[in-house]
């Protein structure tokens, strides 16, 4: 990436714009080595030609209307399993949002996402991430049936969130998160 002729700076003030390091993350995330050592999920993901020039990435990132409010860059919430950082399928989106879509597959261990093993009862605890805190939605005797209540839980977490954020963030992204 380069920074490019334009009205953008990557730093005002000797601090880094929001939009700098917004972009600097992705392109981090997308084409380095040592970040995917610690992040693998990353491995394959990739910046559009358009952004690999920041005055084009910053050009989008300004013209968003929650650009001033400190929200995340996702980049796969509009289209599902994306890999691509680019104007058609990135977002912001507040931090309480972005993290409630992060499926931490890479500390999960062998079992599916909310659910764990308890060896006291024999069964499989689901635990949803809600509100702050783990809510407990119960124990129950197959990994595929607590999955299932963890799901459904989820999904209804996530549109009772996005009613919540619903005039702030643009529509596609509720959309996205409604249909989630």
């Amino acid at each position: 990436g380069y920074v490019g002729q334009g009205k953008y700076q990557p730093s005002v003030g000797g601090k880094h714009t929001k939009a700098y390091s917004m972009w600097k993350s992705a392109m981090t995330r997308s084409y380095c080595d040592k970040f995917h050592s610690k992040n693998p999920s990353y491995i394959g993901c990739s910046v559009c030609e358009e952004w690999h020039n920041f005055q084009n990435f910053a050009e989008w990132y300004y013209n968003h209307d929650f650009c001033d409010l400190g929200y995340d860059l996702d980049k796969d919430l509009l289209i599902k399993g994306n890999k691509e950082y680019s104007p058609k399928a990135c977002t912001l989106l507040p931090s309480e949002l972005n993290l409630l879509l992060a499926s931490n597959a890479s500390r999960r261990g062998k079992y599916p996402q909310g659910v764990s093993y308890d060896g006291f009862c024999d069964k499989y605890k689901v635990t949803l991430s809600a509100y702050g805190k783990g809510v407990n939605l119960g124990r129950y005797k197959t990994t595929e049936e607590a999955y299932e209540v963890y799901k459904k839980a989820k999904e209804a977490y996530v549109k009772e969130r996005a009613l919540f954020w619903k005039d702030s963030i643009e529509t596609r992204a509720f959309d996205a998160l409604m249909n989630w």
